[in-house]
């Protein structure tokens, strides 16, 4: 598309010079810039007729304010452990929880077959004298080393003594 419109020519040739419009923008705003930093500067007081210049002056007081404090050297690195210990203990908290809740658990249970073994024990007491008689007491003898095994594993798993613990935990 020819542009050279004969509305514009000029005798000699000359077009009028007609600035582009986002330049004239850019040049507005460079204006409205340096005057909010001149009017800051001087300490003028803002006006609410022209939101752009206040703005600018916001902007102006900001970038003239001392910066902040740089963050110390090994700052991720104190953040990394206070939040790793704090992880731990709430850890051992919950595990101290989880063990006073299965003890709660166990006296329940205690309790409920104590006292209502006035009801149940007869009808266990006949089955058993109905089995053979050496079976009971080699029942009685595999629960014991069931129950012993078990119980070591958990002691040594408390107290660190087990091998391999530190590899299964992680």
């Amino acid at each position: 598309m020819n542009r050279n419109d004969d509305s514009d020519a000029r005798p000699g040739g000359s077009r009028p010079h007609r600035p582009h419009p986002e330049a004239a923008a850019a040049a507005r705003e460079w204006a409205l810039q340096e005057r909010a930093r001149e009017d800051e500067r001087r300490g003028a007081p803002m006006s609410e007729d022209e939101p752009r210049l206040a703005q600018y002056r916001l902007l102006s007081r900001a970038l003239r304010a001392p910066p902040m404090e740089p963050i110390p050297y090994g700052f991720a690195e104190q953040v990394a452990r206070r939040a790793q210990a704090a992880a731990e203990a709430g850890d051992g908290i919950e595990r101290w929880l989880q063990r006073l809740l299965l003890l709660g658990l166990a006296v329940a249970g205690a309790s409920l077959i104590v006292g209502g073994a006035s009801e149940w024990w007869p009808g266990v007491d006949a089955a058993l004298r109905r089995l053979p008689s050496g079976i009971v007491s080699w029942g009685a003898l595999a629960g014991a080393c069931c129950l012993l095994s078990w119980g070591w594993s958990a002691v040594a798993r408390a107290t660190g003594l087990e091998p391999g613990a530190s590899a299964r935990a992680a």
